[in-house]
């Protein structure tokens, strides 16, 4: 039987961060230029992941608990400044 190199529960966990981090990277790109909301949603799934899991990793207290130690405030802040971000600095 294979084995998973992540348990059952933060795979889960980290696909409902995904899905928080896309949504308001939807936010951050609409705000920023309106141009790729497609890339935006892709933007906003990396970032919340990301700032999600250094907030997990460095320890800080998780302001709204989704499961495992991840934080809904922190994935929706990675998704939205990142779909901003990218978004702005390719608007022409």
């Amino acid at each position: 039987m294979m084995q998973l190199a992540m348990p059952q529960d933060v795979v889960e966990t980290l696909f409902i961060v995904a899905i928080i981090g896309g949504v308001f990277g939807l936010v951050g790109g609409f705000l920023g230029s309106k141009r790729s909301l497609i890339g935006s949603l892709l933007m906003g799934v990396i970032g919340g992941i990301a700032l999600a899991s250094m907030a997990r990793i460095a320890g800080f207290d998780p302001i709204l608990p989704i499961d495992e130690g991840f934080s809904a405030i922190y994935a929706a802040a990675g998704g939205l400044v990142l779909g901003f971000a990218v978004n702005r600095s390719t608007a022409s």
